[in-house]
């Protein structure tokens, strides 16, 4: 009789024990598996992040010039109304035309930042800084731009409507009304609206381009 087939309980821990390891072994090598699809997963999303900063800067390189132009529109308006019986009716009907139908504003992509978020994919990632910077930048840079971008374009849109229908003919185009108010109105919108939006617009711009560093230093390994 053999040594096994006397101590058949010794075969049958063996077998046992190398079923568990092969159980422990497959599932180690799954989560190693997943893991790393997790973190190919997120490492995709922040490259497709860095793309929609970038198309966002070109945009908001269009929009500074815009916003700068506006701001030019403003200044000329509110020196023309400072003498109405001087001013130029047609270049003033113009300009107000302008204003009032373009006040482009940027409202950033979100889509890759959203992914990150709701995948559950910024600790796979595993940087912390860079995650904090992530963060700080859509949560509230980003928030700061668009609630100010909206409050600024129902400003305009508020002005134009009420103020210069109620101070401006534009059929006649020449000025009815309180051409005082209307003046006061287009001071309010260049200074408390127009220079301080290019100026959320001018710290986006910085943040963005020190964020797209980061980003391009962790993608690179750098």
């Amino acid at each position: 009789m053999s040594h096994e087939s006397r101590w058949p309980w010794r075969r049958m821990l063996k077998e046992g024990v190398l079923i568990v390891g092969s159980v422990y072994v497959a599932i180690v090598l799954e989560g190693v598996s997943a893991q790393r699809a997790r973190v190919a997963d997120a490492r995709a999303d922040l490259a497709q992040l860095r793309s929609e900063l970038q198309a966002d800067l070109a945009d908001l390189a269009e929009i500074v010039g815009e916003q700068e132009e506006l701001a030019a529109q403003y200044a000329r308006l509110l020196r023309w109304l400072a003498t109405p019986e001087d001013m130029p009716n047609d270049s003033v009907h113009a300009a107000l035309e302008r204003l009032a139908t373009s006040n482009r504003t940027l409202f950033p992509r979100r889509g890759a930042w959203t992914s990150l978020v709701s995948g559950g994919q910024l600790a796979s990632l595993g940087d912390g800084a860079l995650v904090s910077r992530l963060a700080n930048f859509y949560e509230n840079i980003v928030e700061r731009l668009e609630y100010n971008g909206a409050s600024y374009d129902r400003n305009v849109d508020e002005v134009m409507r009420e103020t210069v229908s109620a101070s401006w003919d534009k059929s006649r185009r020449r000025p009815v009304g309180d051409a005082v108010r209307l003046r006061n109105d287009l001071a309010y919108l260049e200074l408390a609206w127009t220079r301080f939006y290019l100026d959320l617009l001018r710290e986006h711009e910085r943040e963005s381009m020190g964020l797209l560093d980061d980003i391009a230093a962790f993608l690179h390994g750098t």
